[in-house]
């Protein structure tokens, strides 16, 4: 499609995508750009990772998405709410909801930058979560989107957009400080992210 670019974050878990996310972010909006979608880091309590936060880059508001499974006994009656589970986690559905209606205010305003973090297994092998935001990717209706996903993924991901549009940049230590100029170079030329 004509005019459309996605950058797909990709890496192994706890390779710093979100991370990586988080920065390009702060760099678009430095050079006065419009960023709208979710950004999606851990929430952490003594220093453990034990859930994801859901933030919506717009408003800033932050919401509790997941949970692991039942780190604490707070947790588990958190999680006895029913809700989609993948991997270690569980998925509020409220907050889903929420973060859907988020990402389709964002397509809707067509920002600079639209940031999905993170397009996973729930997506894409189960149909839920951030689903919807791919039949809207893949029909161009967002014109430059940051979209972090999971190497495994990373194909599945591929085979519902655009091929053309698409450019992978995969987050490792040594690639963690250089991808975010990089990223931005590519969907916005110019020399304004040096």
């Amino acid at each position: 499609m004509k005019g459309v670019r996605y950058a797909l974050v990709t890496g192994a878990i706890g390779s710093g995508k979100t991370t990586v996310a988080g920065r390009v972010v702060e760099r678009a909006r430095a050079c006065g750009l419009t960023v709208a979608g979710l950004w999606c880091p851990g929430r952490t309590l003594h220093g453990d990772k034990v859930g994801i936060d859901a933030v919506d880059l717009s408003r800033g508001m932050r919401r509790l998405l997941a949970l692991q499974h039942g780190r604490t006994a707070e947790e588990r009656i958190s999680l006895a709410t029913p809700g989609v589970a993948t991997g270690r986690y569980r998925f509020d559905p409220q907050v889903m909801a929420w973060a859907n209606d988020v990402l389709a205010r964002a397509v809707k305003a067509r920002p600079d930058l639209l940031v999905v973090d993170e397009i996973g297994p729930l997506e894409l092998e189960q149909g839920e979560g951030f689903a919807p935001v791919i039949g809207r990717l893949a029909a161009g209706e967002v014109p430059c989107a940051l979209l972090v996903v999971r190497e495994r993924l990373l194909e599945g991901l591929r085979g519902c957009l655009p091929a053309a549009s698409t450019s992978s940049f995969p987050v490792e230590e040594h690639t963690r400080d250089s991808a975010p100029g990089r990223i931005l170079d590519w969907l916005h030329p110019g020399p304004r992210w040096e």
